[in-house]
C-alpha cells in the first residue's frame, strides 16, 4: 500500500475524540500517547472498530464521544473486544486511577486476549516521546507498524505538529 491509498483508509483519532471505522475508511488509530491512554474496541462479526484517545487525569470527553458513537449507530448491543493501551509516561499516579475510570466502563465487553495482540501493536513513534497504534478492521488485525513506517515516510509525523498538547 503506498502512502497516499494508506491516508485513504485512515482514520487518526486526536486527544479528548473518538471515532468509528467505515467501509472506505477501515484502518484506525491513534498517535501521541505520552500520558494519554489509547482505547480500541472491536467487533468480530460486524468488522468494525472504535477509537479514543483519552486523556490521563480525564478521560471523559473521550469516553463521552465514545459512548455517543455507540448509542448514534445502536451499537450498545454489541459484544466489543477492546483493549486499553498504556501511553508513553505511565508512571504518574493520575494514569493508573484514568485506566481504572476506564475499564470500569466496559465491563460487560470482552477483553482481548493478551496472546492475539502482537508485540508490535503499540509502537514508541522514533520521533516523539509518545506511544502508537493502529488497526484494520476489515482484517482484525494490528498494522501498527506498517502505517507507522508509511506515516513517518518524509516526516509526514513530525515532533512539532504531534507534540502532546497537554504536556
Amino acid at each position: 500500500m503506498t502512502k497516499e491509498e494508506l491516508l485513504q483508509k485512515l482514520t487518526l483519532v486526536a486527544m479528548d475524540h473518538a471515532d468509528i471505522t467505515t467501509l472506505d475508511k477501515p484502518i484506525i488509530g491513534t498517535h501521541s500517547l505520552a500520558p494519554c491512554l489509547g482505547i480500541l474496541l472491536y467487533d468480530e462479526e460486524k468488522k468494525m472498530a472504535l477509537v479514543a484517545h483519552a486523556r490521563s487525569g480525564n478521560p471523559i470527553p473521550a469516553l463521552d464521544e465514545l459512548f455517543t458513537i455507540i448509542y448514534k449507530n445502536r451499537l450498545s448491543s454489541t459484544k466489543f473486544k477492546y483493549k486499553i493501551f498504556d501511553g508513553y509516561y505511565k508512571e504518574e499516579a493520575k494514569f493508573y486511577h484514568t485506566k481504572e475510570i476506564i475499564k470500569k466502563h466496559f465491563k460487560e465487553y470482552i477483553p482481548f486476549n493478551e496472546e492475539e495482540i502482537p508485540s508490535t501493536a503499540l509502537l514508541k513513534n522514533p520521533n516523539l516521546e509518545a506511544n502508537e497504534f493502529y488497526f484494520d478492521a476489515s482484517t482484525g488485525k494490528f498494522v501498527t507498524s506498517e502505517v507507522l513506517a508509511l506515516l513517518l515516510e518524509d516526516s509526514t509525523i513530525t515532533e512539532e505538529e504531534n507534540k502532546p498538547k497537554h504536556r
